[in-house]
């Protein structure tokens, strides 16, 4: 990690691998023209890691989403050289751009990323940011997928030789969520007291205190054993509470904690701070109105300046790191939680958990079925 942090302090590139893919990364405090010709030599794209309050105070909210999540965007000049884009990169890093001085579609991607790194969402952008201000700069990094000889993606194996050649360190995500662990935590055990509940028995409630705010954790049985029931349950008052027909929450919600009753042991972890996807209450009603003119779930929150989906999985590992679950049976049709709970070393199982669909959420399900890759059965 000090060689890594040498070479960052001295605006030069290191390797992150995710999975099977690898990246060039390197502080974007410190970019020139001379780094976006390597990148450009030898990777797919250029991209920005910002945090959202970043991209939102510069309005790049503004400009549609590709993909629901990365917004590409130039210098607004004919012709552009790699000075110009290091240039404009830093501009923004240091909030003295304005709108009329973007172009999109562009060759740089910024991506959002959470403001507490790797231990909030195990993602690529998260990575390099955290490399960063360990290095001491800004949280924010310019970074690009690894191409190999051929033109494809580079795998672990080239990004080593890669990285021997070019006389660069190489780290894995894995990596530095184990670093940062050991050092900080950013969620606390605050109270434990019992709650007797009318329909599925009495749990453990735990408060949590977190960045996103007070976590409620209900807890059955020892959790400490091989394969345990796990809910991770984003917010939702429309459908918790009200029992809003236009989702399929409040049901999630009722079935989980039947199953856990059921099966005598589990956890269910209450995610504050996730109503809509991230975005809020009033947005979400806002996105509401959206779909009522044919807009569908995801699209309506690109509409309103968000990534389709904004929510993040790395306090919920905390928390489960901190109730000693090792492995566990994810109740959730969201490949997105059984990857991020795999990056933070815990073994997942999915445990399917379907509602039946009615005739006011059907095209909601049907989009995060084909939008968003949930693993929902529907009839069509």
């Amino acid at each position: 990690m000090e060689k890594l942090i040498y070479q960052f302090r001295d605006g030069k590139f290191v390797i992150v691998c995710e999975d099977d893919t690898s990246y060039l990364c390197t502080p974007a405090e410190l970019v020139n023209a001379e780094g976006i010709n390597f990148i450009m030599r030898n990777c797919d794209e250029i991209r920005l890691s910002l945090p959202w309050s970043l991209i939102s105070l510069l309005g790049l909210n503004k400009f549609y989403y590709l993909d629901g999540k990365l917004i590409p965007i130039d210098p607004k000049k004919d012709k552009i050289s790699a000075e110009d884009r290091a240039e404009f990169i830093k501009r923004i890093v240091n909030s003295k751009i304005s709108l009329s001085e973007i172009k999109v579609p562009g060759r740089i991607f910024v991506e959002e990323t959470k403001e507490m790194g790797v231990l909030e969402r195990p993602g690529i952008a998260e990575a390099c940011s955290d490399l960063a201000k360990l290095s001491g700069f800004k949280a924010i990094a310019v970074y690009a997928p690894l191409l190999d000889q051929k033109g494809d993606v580079a795998d672990r194996s080239y990004a080593e030789e890669f990285a021997l050649k070019n006389g660069m360190p190489i780290i894995s995500i894995r990596e530095l969520i184990e670093f940062r662990l050991k050092k900080e935590k950013i969620v606390e055990k605050v109270v434990e007291a019992t709650l007797p509940t009318k329909f599925y028995g009495t749990f453990r409630a735990i408060g949590y205190r977190s960045p996103m705010g007070e976590i409620l954790v209900l807890v059955k049985g020892d959790v400490s054993k091989e394969d345990v029931l796990v809910r991770i349950h984003s917010e939702c008052l429309t459908g918790d509470v009200l029992h809003s027909l236009r989702c399929d929450c409040g049901e999630q919600l009722e079935s989980a904690l039947k199953m856990i009753d059921r099966e005598g042991s589990g956890v269910l972890i209450y995610m504050k701070g996730q109503e809509g996807r991230g975005i809020g209450l009033i947005n979400k009603l806002i996105a509401y109105k959206l779909q009522e003119n044919g807009v569908d779930t995801v699209d309506a929150n690109i509409r309103l300046g968000f990534p389709a989906d904004m929510r993040s999985y790395g306090i919920s590992a905390q928390i489960l790191m901190d109730l000693n679950v090792k492995s566990v049976r994810l109740l959730t049709n969201n490949p997105l939680k059984i990857e991020e709970l795999a990056k933070y070393g815990f073994r997942v199982k999915r445990e399917a958990i379907q509602v039946e669909p009615t005739e006011e959420n059907l095209a909601y399900l049907k989009a995060k079925r084909d939008k968003m890759g949930h693993m929902i059965c529907i009839n069509d």
